[in-house]
């Protein structure tokens, strides 16, 4: 009896499936990948939580810590029309609030679940330097949490988007983006919540990447709604906006409508922040106040940028008054910016938003006025996520970066986490960027995305 023959379409069965389940193997392997590598950064920022903090044991101040947890207690008993004034139960000069409205949001938010879960934290008055065991559980915890679902989701996105080689490369540099470790000292060990403010940017960025434009504005407007130091990145992010806007337009009244579209995307954010705080002129002023005061001098403390360096030769604070070093470091900070402005306006690809994020915070970071040595976390973390691309540059910016703040973290108590810390980052960084730059060409330049943005033609979305 004659056999029957297979048809192609029952012979093609077999290696569909087998293909399927291989994609099915590798989708599974990537997402174990991606889950280890935020496992072990997790476990790392957990170990340096349990290292000192800002002011802590030390009255009447504290520290960073204490101010973090006493905009809670300001936020959840207070009145918002009270919050950024000076009234009896709001001492302005004990850590009053003088970031913009998202953080105080924020604060009331973790504020209000502290509430539920131990309440001596935010008690109006009675609370001040609270450093019992729970309540230091509980603030830990508040900036893990932060890190999670801010930073870590900009960071698995961005990796997995703009790195194509295969799981290993986007594995490395999700690894080496999250184990940076001047972010995990200063958030972890100092204590703040950068990793929000840092996370909206970066998917901002993001965004930009995918050619949401509008999406991309509104998100940079919520970090700096949350945190001032993102004016960092407006030159950037406007200059880019502006350069990529006339590039997708074909006529002059198709540019000025993505402008309008994108003014009106900002507009409305930054309306919906400051809501709260527009029933008055009053507010609107003192909140504006608090959070850009001119009376904190030039620089604090040892901070890395060139007025600090030129400190012991030139003694400007004793020379010229605050106004006139106020308008000499924007001078130089806008003549610094010059150059950013004109290559994005030019080329407004995505590496070069990147590049001109981490540019423009670096300018602010060494010429302008009221910094912190925290804010070099800002031209950091841009540059890091090109971390296959520039290997050296970001691996080089990441450990100059941490050294720039040892006399913080010395301060801090925060000696040993940064003795650890700084020798894993850098052997990591050696190791795999050395592995990943051993390989061809052809390879290397297979690992990264071309941006819609590079493309004149790719429509404007939303």
């Amino acid at each position: 009896m004659r056999e029957r023959r297979a048809t192609p379409s029952k012979r093609a069965a077999p290696a569909a499936a087998k293909q399927a389940g291989r994609a099915n193997a590798a989708a599974g392997g990537a997402l174990a990948a991606v889950l280890c590598v935020c496992a072990f950064a997790m476990l790392v920022r957990a170990e340096v939580a349990v290292h000192p903090y800002s002011g802590a044991g030390k009255p009447p101040m504290y520290g960073d810590y204490e101010a973090q947890r006493h905009w809670m207690e300001i936020t959840v008993n207070l009145p918002v029309r009270e919050w950024y004034f000076n009234t009896s139960a709001n001492d302005l000069l004990y850590w009053g609030l003088d970031y913009p409205p998202l953080t105080a949001y924020f604060s009331w938010a973790f504020g209000k679940l502290a509430q539920v879960v131990h309440p001596p934290l935010v008690e109006l008055g009675t609370s001040r330097g609270l450093e019992t065991p729970p309540s230091k559980l509980f603030m830990r915890a508040s900036a893990l949490v932060s890190d999670l679902t801010c930073f870590f989701p900009a960071a698995m996105a961005f990796c997995a988007l703009h790195y194509t080689g295969g799981t290993s490369d986007r594995t490395v540099a999700l690894l080496l983006v999250l184990l940076q470790p001047a972010p995990i000292l200063v958030d972890h060990g100092h204590f703040q919540y950068n990793a929000v403010c840092l996370g909206l940017a970066m998917l901002a960025a993001l965004c930009a990447m995918r050619g949401r434009h509008l999406a991309c504005a509104m998100l940079f407007c919520a970090a700096l709604n949350y945190k001032q130091m993102s004016l960092y990145y407006a030159p950037a992010f406007f200059f880019w906006l502006l350069g990529s806007s006339w590039k997708q337009s074909t006529t002059f009244l198709e540019f000025v409508l993505r402008v309008v579209k994108l003014g009106i995307a900002v507009g409305a954010t930054f309306a919906l922040c400051w809501a709260p705080f527009l029933t008055s002129t009053e507010q609107l002023f003192q909140v504006v106040h608090r959070i850009f005061p001119l009376d904190r001098g030039l620089y604090e403390d040892k901070v890395a940028n060139v007025w600090c360096a030129l400190s012991p030769l030139l003694k400007l604070k004793l020379w010229l008054a605050q106004s006139h070093l106020a308008l000499l470091s924007l001078t130089v900070t806008l003549a610094a910016l010059i150059p950013i402005a004109i290559v994005l306006l030019r080329r407004p690809t995505t590496r070069n938003l990147l590049l001109g994020m981490t540019a423009s915070a670096l300018a602010f970071f060494l010429f302008s006025y009221q910094v912190h040595e925290k804010t070099i976390l800002f031209p950091l973390i841009p540059l890091s996520f090109l971390v296959l691309e520039m290997p050296l540059a970001s691996c080089w910016l990441g450990v100059m970066s941490t050294f720039s703040m040892f006399p913080l973290l010395q301060r801090d108590g925060l000696s040993l986490a940064y003795t650890a810390l700084l020798p894993l980052f850098t052997s990591l960084s050696l190791m795999l960027t050395s592995a990943w730059h051993g390989a061809s060409p052809a390879t290397r330049a297979a690992l990264v995305t071309p941006s819609p943005a590079q493309y004149s033609h790719e429509p404007l979305r939303c």
